[in-house]
C-alpha cells in the first residue's frame, strides 16, 4: 500500500519576501493553505481575497496555547514557518515549535531557506532552533536553497548606493535560487513526496551557482563594482550582516552544499535535491534581475 501524503497545510510569518510566495505556489496548485497571521499583520493584503484554498487567522506567535488551538481546530499536518531573521522572528519558533507538538502536527518546516547554519556566528540562532526540535522530538524538514537572486543587490549595497560592491576578491561561488523557484519547490514537494522522505530530513537545493564576480559582471558595466573589506554602514542597514555573508563566499559558507560540521563545501551536494522537482527548469540571476 503507497503512503498517505500530506493534506493540510499552514504556515506562519507569511511576509513579502518568501512566506507570500509560498502560499502562492500552494493556491497556484489548487492545494488549500492556512494562514496564521500575527493580529497586527498587514502582510495578508497582499493575498487575494477570493480563493476558496485560503483561510487567514490570527494569533500571538509567542502563544504556544493559542496556536496549538488553531491547528488542531484545522488538523494540520505541515506547520511552515518563514519568520524572518533579520528582524528576530526565529526566536518565536522554539514556542511554535511547542505548538506544533502539542498539537500533534506531523511536520514541522522551520525558516531556513539560506545555507546550513552553524553553532555559533550569523544565523547560529536557526542551528538552535534544530537542536531544540530535536529535543522535543519535533520532526522536521530544512531547506537550504543559499540566497534569493532578488537579494543580489540587497547584498551588495547595489540598492542603497548605486555600486556592486564585493567583499574581498568575489571569486569563490555560491548557491543563488529564485523566490518563485523556492516556494513552488516547497508546495510541489510537500503535497507529493511521501512522509518518510521529508521527515527529518535536510533538502539542498540550487538554481544557479556562480560567484560574485560573475554576477557583477552581469550589469555589463552599468554599475561600478566596488572591491572592499566591509561594506559602507551609512545609510546601509544591517551592512554587517551583509558583510559577514559575504566573507562566507571566501571559504564555500555561501553554498547549498556547505557543512558547517567540517567547514567544506561540496558542489555536488548543493543541487542534490533539485531532482525532486522533476523536469522543473530553474531560473537564472540575469533572468530574475532582468539583465
Amino acid at each position: 500500500m503507497s503512503e498517505a501524503l500530506f493534506k493540510s497545510f499552514a504556515i506562519v510569518g507569511a511576509g513579502p519576501h518568501i512566506g507570500i510566495p509560498i502560499v502562492k505556489a500552494f493556491l497556484a496548485i489548487g492545494s488549500p493553505i492556512l494562514v496564521i497571521a500575527r493580529p497586527t499583520s498587514t502582510n495578508t493584503s497582499a493575498l487575494p481575497d477570493d480563493d476558496p484554498n485560503l483561510k487567514v487567522v490570527r494569533a500571538d506567535y509567542t502563544s504556544a496555547s493559542e496556536v496549538s488551538a488553531i491547528l488542531r481546530e484545522n488538523k494540520v499536518d505541515v506547520l511552515i514557518s518563514t519568520v524572518t531573521f533579520i528582524f528576530g522572528g526565529v526566536v518565536v519558533q522554539d514556542v511554535l515549535a511547542d505548538a506544533t507538538k502539542e498539537a500533534g502536527v506531523k511536520l514541522f518546516v522551520p525558516s531556513e531557506f539560506g545555507v546550513s547554519p552553524p553553532a555559533a556566528g550569523l544565523t547560529h540562532e536557526k542551528h538552535a532552533f534544530a537542536v531544540y526540535a530535536k529535543s522535543i522530538g519535533l520532526p522536521t524538514l530544512r531547506i537550504y536553497n543559499g540566497l534569493f537572486h532578488e537579494f543580489v543587490p540587497w547584498l551588495a549595497a547595489l540598492t542603497e548606493t548605486g555600486k556592486f560592491h564585493i567583499v574581498s576578491k568575489g571569486d569563490m561561488p555560491g548557491s543563488f535560487t529564485a523566490i518563485s523557484d523556492v516556494a513552488g519547490y516547497v508546495a510541489h514537494i510537500l503535497t507529493t513526496q511521501p512522509p518518510s522522505r521529508l521527515l527529518d530530513v535536510e533538502v539542498r537545493i540550487e538554481g544557479q551557482r556562480a560567484t560574485l564576480s560573475e554576477i557583477s559582471a552581469l550589469y555589463k558595466a552599468s554599475v561600478p563594482v566596488v572591491h572592499c573589506d566591509a561594506l559602507p554602514t551609512e545609510g546601509v542597514p544591517a551592512a554587517d550582516v551583509r558583510t559577514r555573508y559575504q566573507q562566507g563566499f571566501d571559504v564555500g559558507r555561501a553554498s547549498s552544499g556547505w557543512n558547517p560540521d567540517t567547514k567544506t563545501d561540496d558542489a555536488e551536494l548543493a543541487s542534490k535535491d533539485n531532482s525532486l522537482w522533476e523536469g522543473h527548469r530553474w531560473l537564472t540571476v540575469a533572468e530574475v534581475l532582468g539583465l
